[in-house]
C-alpha cells in the first residue's frame, strides 16, 4: 500500500532552496577559478609558442603537450580541452568584467558563456567594455534564457561587424543536412535565418496544437504573414482567474476532451514532416490548417523603418536582424505599433498604432513582450492576460494590474489553489511585478528592454 510523504514545512524548504542556491553560487566560483588556473597555464604556453622557431607543427609542440597533459588528467578528449581552454583564455583575458561577475557568483557559467559569444566579434578593446558593462547588468539579474537575445543586440551596437554582413555570409551558408542514430531516429537539421527559422517554428506550434486539439483557443488560425512588435492582431485572451486551471489541465494532469494522445513534440514532429513529404497540410488537419502562418515579432528604429538607417532590428527571442529583411517584415505586417521607450532603461513607455485597435493590449504586449513570471521567455502569443489582483478580488482592469502570463505559470497564481503551491504578484511602478513564492521569498520581473542604436 502507498503512503502519501508530508510535504516539508516551511522552514525546512527554504533551508534547502538556500543550501541549492548556494550550491549555485560555488559552482560559479570553482568554474572562475578553473577558468584562471587555465588561462594562466595556456597564456604560458602561448607564450612559449611566440619565443620558438622552426615549422608551425615545432611551434605549437608547449601548446599541445599542455592540452595533452590537462586532457590525460581530467580523462576528456583533447579536443575537449583546447576548446575548454580557449574559451577560459577569452573569458579572463578579453572579457573581465565578465570573469568578475562570475567570480563573485553574479552570473552563472552559462551566463557567461552567452556573453563571451556573443561579444567575441568585437575587436575593440573599448567597445568590447561597453558591451561587457551593459551585458553583465543585464545579465545579474535575468535567467540565461533572457539574457541570450539581448546580449547578441548589445554586441550588434558596440560590435564592428555589421548585421547585414553576417547575414550574407550565414545566407550562403545556408543548407539541409541529416544526422543518423543508432535506434533508427535521425535528426533533419535546416541552417537558413532566424527569421524564416522562427516563422517556421511558429506555425508547426500552431499546426501541432491544432492536430492535438481542434477547438482548443491555442490553435486558432491568425491571418497574415507576420506581424509588427510589438503585434498585430487581437489575439490576447483575458481570462477569468477561475478558468485558469481548467484550461492549463495538461499541467494539473488533466487531459482535455479532445486530446490527441500525442506529445506536443511528437505532434509538432510529425507536423513537419507532413508539410515536408506532403507539401499541403491537409494531413495534418483540414479545417483552418491552411489558414495558419508563421509568425515573427521584431522592433524596428522609425529611421530603418524609413531607410533612413540601417541599424539592426530585434528578433524577439533571437537578437539583432538586418535592416532590411526587417523593412520586409514590415511591409508585409498589416499594422504597427509606434513604441515610445524611456531614454535610459529602454523599457516601452508608451505605443501609438498605425491601426486602430485595443490601446491597453498593444500598450502591455509592447510593454512585456514575454511571460512576466521571473526568468520565462514565452512570447506574449502564448500568454494570457492576467489581473496581478484578482479581479475578483476587486483588482482593477488597468495596465498597471494586468500583465501576460503563459498557461504555466498563469495556473501558479489561481485562486483555489492551497497556500502552500500558492504565487502573489503584485505591480510596481515601472511595470515591475513583484512575485512572492509560497514560501515568501519575494523576486522582481522587470519589463523587456530594448537595445537603442543611436
Amino acid at each position: 500500500m502507498s503512503t502519501l510523504t508530508a510535504p516539508a514545512s516551511p522552514l525546512m524548504a527554504l533551508r534547502r532552496m538556500s543550501e541549492w542556491s548556494e550550491i549555485q553560487a560555488e559552482k560559479s566560483r570553482l568554474h572562475a577559478r578553473e577558468a584562471a588556473i587555465l588561462n594562466a597555464a595556456f597564456t604560458e604556453a602561448l607564450d612559449e609558442r611566440e619565443g620558438r622557431t622552426g615549422t608551425d607543427d615545432m611551434r605549437d609542440i608547449p601548446v599541445r603537450s599542455l592540452i595533452a597533459e590537462f586532457s590525460a588528467v581530467g580523462r576528456i578528449s583533447s579536443r575537449t580541452m583546447e576548446s575548454t581552454m580557449w574559451n577560459s583564455y577569452a573569458l579572463v583575458t578579453n572579457f573581465p568584467l565578465t570573469f568578475q561577475a562570475l567570480e563573485s557568483a553574479k552570473i552563472s557559467p552559462t551566463h557567461a558563456r552567452i556573453i563571451v559569444e556573443a561579444g567575441a566579434q568585437i575587436a575593440d578593446q573599448a567597445d568590447r567594455f561597453a558591451y561587457e558593462l551593459a551585458a553583465v547588468d543585464y545579465a545579474s539579474g535575468e535567467s540565461p534564457n533572457r539574457v541570450r537575445a539581448v546580449a547578441r543586440m548589445l554586441a550588434a551596437k558596440h560590435g564592428g561587424v555589421t548585421v547585414a554582413d553576417k547575414r550574407k555570409k550565414a545566407h550562403e551558408e545556408r543548407r539541409v543536412w541529416v544526422d543518423d542514430y543508432d535506434d533508427g531516429s535521425a535528426v533533419l537539421h535546416v541552417l537558413t535565418s532566424a527569421v524564416l527559422a522562427h516563422a517556421a517554428l511558429d506555425r508547426a506550434n500552431q499546426l501541432a496544437r491544432l492536430a492535438r486539439d481542434p477547438n482548443s483557443s491555442e490553435a486558432r488560425p491568425v491571418l497574415g504573414d507576420v506581424e509588427m512588435s510589438p503585434v498585430a492582431g487581437e489575439d490576447d485572451t483575458l481570462i477569468p482567474e477561475q478558468d485558469v486551471q481548467d484550461s492549463a489541465g495538461v499541467g494539473f494532469g488533466i487531459a482535455a476532451p479532445n486530446e490527441d494522445p500525442r506529445t506536443m513534440d511528437q505532434a509538432r514532429a510529425d507536423v513537419v514532416m507532413d508539410l515536408l513529404l506532403a507539401a499541403s497540410a491537409e494531413t495534418v488537419q483540414a479545417a483552418g490548417a491552411e489558414a495558419i502562418q508563421g509568425r515573427v515579432q521584431v522592433t524596428l528604429p522609425a529611421a530603418v523603418l524609413a531607410g533612413a538607417s540601417d541599424a539592426p532590428a530585434d528578433l524577439f527571442g533571437c537578437g539583432p536582424v538586418d535592416a532590411s529583411i526587417a523593412r520586409e517584415i514590415a511591409g508585409l505586417a498589416p499594422g504597427w505599433d509606434r513604441l515610445y521607450l524611456d531614454e535610459y532603461s529602454g523599457v516601452v513607455t508608451a505605443t501609438d498604432r498605425y491601426r486602430p485597435t485595443s490601446e491597453m493590449r498593444r500598450f502591455l504586449r509592447a510593454r512585456d513582450g514575454r511571460c512576466r513570471f521571473p526568468g520565462c521567455a514565452a512570447s506574449t502569443w502564448k500568454c494570457d492576460l492576467d489581473h496581478n489582483e484578482e479581479h475578483s478580488r476587486g483588482g482593477a482592469t488597468s495596465c498597471d494590474n494586468l500583465g501576460h502570463l503563459c498557461r504555466r505559470h498563469h495556473s501558479l497564481k489561481h485562486p483555489d489553489l492551497a497556500p502552500e503551491y500558492r504565487w502573489k504578484a503584485r505591480q510596481l511602478s515601472g511595470g515591475r511585478i513583484e512575485w512572492t513564492s509560497p514560501h515568501g521569498q519575494m523576486f522582481v520581473d522587470h519589463p523587456q528592454p530594448r537595445v537603442q542604436f543611436s
